[in-house]
Protein backbone atom coordinates (compact mmCIF):
# COMPACT_ATOMS: atom_id res chain seq x y z
CA UNK A 1 0.00 0.00 0.00
CA UNK A 2 1.39 3.38 -1.06
CA UNK A 3 1.78 5.89 1.77
CA UNK A 4 0.06 9.19 1.03
CA UNK A 5 1.73 12.13 2.77
CA UNK A 6 -0.04 15.08 1.14
CA UNK A 7 -3.11 15.71 -0.97
CA UNK A 8 -3.53 18.70 -3.27
CA UNK A 9 -7.20 19.70 -3.11
CA UNK A 10 -8.35 22.14 -5.78
CA UNK A 11 -11.01 24.19 -4.00
CA UNK A 12 -11.54 27.21 -6.26
CA UNK A 13 -14.47 28.57 -8.28
CA UNK A 14 -17.01 28.47 -5.44
CA UNK A 15 -18.33 30.44 -2.49
CA UNK A 16 -16.33 30.63 0.75
CA UNK A 17 -18.97 28.63 2.62
CA UNK A 18 -18.74 25.80 0.11
CA UNK A 19 -14.95 25.91 0.24
CA UNK A 20 -14.88 25.46 4.01
CA UNK A 21 -17.52 22.73 4.12
CA UNK A 22 -15.93 20.70 1.33
CA UNK A 23 -12.51 21.04 2.97
CA UNK A 24 -14.02 19.80 6.22
CA UNK A 25 -15.57 16.81 4.44
CA UNK A 26 -12.22 15.91 2.90
CA UNK A 27 -10.54 16.31 6.28
CA UNK A 28 -13.15 14.00 7.79
CA UNK A 29 -12.64 11.28 5.17
CA UNK A 30 -8.89 11.36 5.70
CA UNK A 31 -9.05 11.49 9.49
CA UNK A 32 -11.30 8.44 9.85
CA UNK A 33 -8.86 6.43 7.72
CA UNK A 34 -5.65 7.75 9.30
CA UNK A 35 -5.28 4.85 11.72
CA UNK A 36 -5.31 2.26 8.94
CA UNK A 37 -3.33 4.40 6.50
CA UNK A 38 -1.39 7.53 7.50
CA UNK A 39 -1.75 11.15 8.50
CA UNK A 40 -2.08 13.46 5.52
CA UNK A 41 -1.42 17.14 4.92
CA UNK A 42 -4.06 18.79 2.73
CA UNK A 43 -2.79 21.48 0.37
CA UNK A 44 -5.92 23.61 0.03
CA UNK A 45 -5.69 25.33 -3.36
CA UNK A 46 -8.36 28.04 -3.62
CA UNK A 47 -7.14 29.41 -6.94
CA UNK A 48 -10.06 30.56 -9.09
CA UNK A 49 -9.91 29.40 -12.70
CA UNK A 50 -12.44 31.38 -14.75
CA UNK A 51 -11.58 29.67 -18.05
CA UNK A 52 -13.37 26.36 -18.61
CA UNK A 53 -10.30 24.75 -20.18
CA UNK A 54 -8.21 25.58 -17.11
CA UNK A 55 -10.73 24.16 -14.67
CA UNK A 56 -11.08 21.03 -16.76
CA UNK A 57 -7.30 20.53 -16.67
CA UNK A 58 -6.74 20.79 -12.90
CA UNK A 59 -6.29 17.05 -12.45
CA UNK A 60 -3.87 16.98 -15.38
CA UNK A 61 -1.91 19.80 -13.77
CA UNK A 62 -1.18 18.24 -10.41
CA UNK A 63 -4.32 18.32 -8.30
CA UNK A 64 -5.21 15.08 -6.56
CA UNK A 65 -8.88 15.68 -5.80
CA UNK A 66 -11.66 18.21 -6.24
CA UNK A 67 -15.38 18.59 -5.67
CA UNK A 68 -17.58 19.44 -8.61
CA UNK A 69 -21.08 18.99 -9.94
CA UNK A 70 -21.68 15.44 -11.16
CA UNK A 71 -21.51 15.34 -14.93
CA UNK A 72 -19.63 18.64 -15.24
CA UNK A 73 -18.96 19.00 -18.97
CA UNK A 74 -15.60 20.67 -18.28
CA UNK A 75 -14.29 17.24 -17.30
CA UNK A 76 -15.74 15.39 -20.29
CA UNK A 77 -13.14 13.00 -21.66
CA UNK A 78 -10.89 13.47 -18.63
CA UNK A 79 -9.60 10.65 -16.45
CA UNK A 80 -10.90 10.66 -12.90
CA UNK A 81 -12.41 8.40 -10.26
CA UNK A 82 -15.77 9.54 -8.90
CA UNK A 83 -16.63 8.82 -5.27
CA UNK A 84 -20.06 7.62 -4.20
CA UNK A 85 -20.98 10.48 -1.87
CA UNK A 86 -23.32 13.38 -2.63
CA UNK A 87 -21.39 15.97 -0.66
CA UNK A 88 -24.27 18.34 0.13
CA UNK A 89 -27.09 15.84 -0.41
CA UNK A 90 -29.69 17.62 -2.59
CA UNK A 91 -29.04 21.17 -1.31
CA UNK A 92 -27.06 22.49 -4.27
CA UNK A 93 -29.95 21.58 -6.56
CA UNK A 94 -32.44 23.46 -4.40
CA UNK A 95 -31.90 26.83 -6.03
CA UNK A 96 -32.79 30.02 -4.17
CA UNK A 97 -33.54 32.98 -6.41
CA UNK A 98 -32.12 36.50 -6.09
CA UNK A 99 -34.02 39.38 -7.72
CA UNK A 100 -34.12 43.16 -7.64
CA UNK A 101 -36.14 44.58 -4.76
CA UNK A 102 -38.49 46.42 -7.11
CA UNK A 103 -39.22 43.18 -9.02
CA UNK A 104 -39.84 40.76 -6.16
CA UNK A 105 -43.61 40.84 -6.65
CA UNK A 106 -43.08 39.32 -10.11
CA UNK A 107 -41.86 36.07 -8.52
CA UNK A 108 -44.99 35.15 -6.61
CA UNK A 109 -45.38 31.71 -8.24
CA UNK A 110 -43.28 29.13 -10.05
CA UNK A 111 -45.36 29.74 -13.17
CA UNK A 112 -44.06 33.30 -13.29
CA UNK A 113 -40.43 32.16 -13.06
CA UNK A 114 -40.61 30.28 -16.36
CA UNK A 115 -40.89 33.51 -18.32
CA UNK A 116 -37.91 35.20 -16.64
CA UNK A 117 -34.32 35.41 -17.86
CA UNK A 118 -31.57 33.99 -15.67
CA UNK A 119 -28.04 35.31 -15.37
CA UNK A 120 -25.21 32.78 -15.14
CA UNK A 121 -21.46 33.49 -15.05
CA UNK A 122 -19.61 32.31 -18.13
CA UNK A 123 -18.77 28.57 -18.22
CA UNK A 124 -20.92 27.63 -15.21
CA UNK A 125 -22.65 24.31 -15.85
CA UNK A 126 -26.05 25.74 -14.86
CA UNK A 127 -26.24 27.76 -18.09
CA UNK A 128 -26.80 24.84 -20.45
CA UNK A 129 -29.08 23.15 -17.92
CA UNK A 130 -31.39 26.16 -17.92
CA UNK A 131 -31.29 26.36 -21.72
CA UNK A 132 -32.31 22.70 -22.02
CA UNK A 133 -35.27 23.51 -19.77
CA UNK A 134 -36.47 26.36 -21.99
CA UNK A 135 -35.15 29.38 -20.12
CA UNK A 136 -33.68 32.52 -21.62
CA UNK A 137 -30.10 32.46 -20.32
CA UNK A 138 -27.65 35.36 -20.20
CA UNK A 139 -24.28 33.64 -19.83
CA UNK A 140 -21.56 36.23 -19.57
CA UNK A 141 -18.98 37.66 -17.21
CA UNK A 142 -17.87 36.38 -13.83
CA UNK A 143 -19.26 35.77 -10.36
CA UNK A 144 -17.78 39.10 -9.21
CA UNK A 145 -19.92 41.21 -11.54
CA UNK A 146 -23.10 39.15 -11.33
CA UNK A 147 -25.13 41.26 -8.90
CA UNK A 148 -24.15 44.57 -10.50
CA UNK A 149 -25.51 43.27 -13.79
CA UNK A 150 -28.66 41.99 -12.08
CA UNK A 151 -29.19 45.45 -10.58
CA UNK A 152 -28.76 47.03 -14.01
CA UNK A 153 -31.51 44.81 -15.42
CA UNK A 154 -29.42 42.70 -17.78
CA UNK A 155 -31.45 39.67 -16.62
CA UNK A 156 -34.31 39.02 -14.20
CA UNK A 157 -32.80 36.73 -11.60
CA UNK A 158 -29.84 34.65 -10.52
CA UNK A 159 -29.91 31.62 -8.28
CA UNK A 160 -27.64 29.69 -5.94
CA UNK A 161 -27.90 26.42 -4.07
CA UNK A 162 -29.52 26.49 -0.66
CA UNK A 163 -26.18 25.39 0.79
CA UNK A 164 -24.55 28.70 -0.15
CA UNK A 165 -27.34 31.22 -0.83
CA UNK A 166 -27.22 32.94 2.57
CA UNK A 167 -23.43 33.26 2.55
CA UNK A 168 -23.52 34.64 -0.99
CA UNK A 169 -26.15 37.17 0.05
CA UNK A 170 -24.24 38.33 3.13
CA UNK A 171 -20.87 38.58 1.40
CA UNK A 172 -21.89 39.76 -2.07
CA UNK A 173 -25.24 41.54 -1.84
CA UNK A 174 -26.22 42.91 1.58
CA UNK A 175 -25.66 46.68 1.87
CA UNK A 176 -24.25 46.71 -1.66
CA UNK A 177 -27.13 46.16 -4.10
CA UNK A 178 -30.94 46.59 -4.05
CA UNK A 179 -31.36 42.82 -4.36
CA UNK A 180 -33.11 40.31 -2.08
CA UNK A 181 -33.68 36.60 -1.78
CA UNK A 182 -37.00 35.60 -3.32
CA UNK A 183 -39.26 33.96 -0.74
CA UNK A 184 -41.87 31.25 -1.15
CA UNK A 185 -40.56 29.64 -4.33
CA UNK A 186 -37.46 27.87 -5.56
CA UNK A 187 -36.14 25.95 -8.54
CA UNK A 188 -35.10 22.35 -7.98
CA UNK A 189 -33.17 19.85 -10.07
CA UNK A 190 -30.76 16.96 -9.42
CA UNK A 191 -27.38 18.63 -8.91
CA UNK A 192 -25.16 16.48 -6.67
CA UNK A 193 -21.68 17.57 -5.71
CA UNK A 194 -19.17 14.73 -5.88
CA UNK A 195 -15.46 14.14 -5.40
CA UNK A 196 -13.36 13.56 -8.51
CA UNK A 197 -10.03 11.92 -7.70
CA UNK A 198 -7.05 11.95 -10.05
CA UNK A 199 -7.07 8.64 -11.92
CA UNK A 200 -3.31 8.39 -11.40
CA UNK A 201 -3.91 8.18 -7.65
CA UNK A 202 -6.13 5.09 -7.22
CA UNK A 203 -4.86 4.50 -3.67
CA UNK A 204 -6.23 7.89 -2.64
CA UNK A 205 -9.55 7.09 -4.30
CA UNK A 206 -9.79 3.79 -2.43
CA UNK A 207 -8.97 5.46 0.86
CA UNK A 208 -11.49 8.26 0.37
CA UNK A 209 -14.20 5.81 -0.70
CA UNK A 210 -13.52 3.81 2.46
CA UNK A 211 -13.80 7.04 4.40
CA UNK A 212 -17.18 7.73 2.78
CA UNK A 213 -18.47 4.34 3.85
CA UNK A 214 -17.21 4.82 7.41
CA UNK A 215 -18.64 8.32 7.96
CA UNK A 216 -22.01 7.37 6.52
CA UNK A 217 -22.18 4.38 8.85
CA UNK A 218 -20.97 6.18 11.99
CA UNK A 219 -23.08 9.29 11.48
CA UNK A 220 -20.02 11.56 11.37
CA UNK A 221 -20.95 12.88 7.94
CA UNK A 222 -24.53 13.57 9.03
CA UNK A 223 -23.26 15.44 12.11
CA UNK A 224 -21.02 17.63 9.94
CA UNK A 225 -23.84 18.24 7.47
CA UNK A 226 -26.24 19.25 10.23
CA UNK A 227 -23.67 21.59 11.77
CA UNK A 228 -23.36 23.47 8.50
CA UNK A 229 -26.84 23.27 7.06
CA UNK A 230 -29.62 22.54 9.57
CA UNK A 231 -30.05 26.23 10.43
CA UNK A 232 -29.87 27.14 6.75
CA UNK A 233 -32.69 24.75 5.84
CA UNK A 234 -34.79 26.28 8.62
CA UNK A 235 -33.96 29.91 7.80
CA UNK A 236 -34.73 29.44 4.11
CA UNK A 237 -37.92 27.47 4.91
CA UNK A 238 -36.98 24.93 2.27
CA UNK A 239 -39.86 22.56 2.97
CA UNK A 240 -42.44 25.34 2.69
CA UNK A 241 -41.39 26.64 -0.72
CA UNK A 242 -43.27 26.00 -3.94
CA UNK A 243 -40.93 24.16 -6.32
CA UNK A 244 -40.33 24.50 -10.04
CA UNK A 245 -38.76 21.15 -10.93
CA UNK A 246 -36.34 20.99 -13.85
CA UNK A 247 -34.51 18.14 -15.56
CA UNK A 248 -30.74 17.77 -15.43
CA UNK A 249 -29.72 16.31 -18.81
CA UNK A 250 -26.11 15.75 -17.71
CA UNK A 251 -26.67 12.96 -15.16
Amino acid sequence: MTTINSVRFWNGNKSAYRQQFELDVLNLLLSVTAESHSDVTIINDRTDLPLAKDEGAVLDNGSDVLVTVKGNAKFAGKRFIELGLSVTKQLLGQRILFARDDKLNEFSSVKAIKNKSVGVPETWVDAELFRRNGFTVVERGSFDGLFKRLTEGEFDFVCFGANEALEVFESRVANQYPVSLVGGVMIEYPFPLVFYVNADNPELAKRLQLGCEIVLETGDYEALYQRYFSDIESTLKIEQRERLELNNPFI
